[in-house]
């Protein structure tokens, strides 16, 4: 849940999501991560993957 949360303020940050910061998987977040994915030219999979967190920098641990 920690890295929904993260990710979701990364996506508002970077505009592709607006939604809650609430930490859960929902459609809004999904859409946002496959939109980010489209448009970095990474696998489209609406999951948080390694390359998905070096794009929005957050760092993985």
């Amino acid at each position: 849940m920690k890295w929904n949360q993260e990710v979701q303020f990364a996506l508002l940050a970077f505009g592709y999501y607006s939604g809650e910061i609430d930490g859960e998987m929902n459609p809004d977040l999904r859409a946002g991560l496959q939109n980010l994915q489209a448009d970095y030219s990474l696998k489209v999979t609406g999951t948080i993957t390694p390359q998905t967190l070096t794009a929005l920098r957050i760092e993985a641990r």
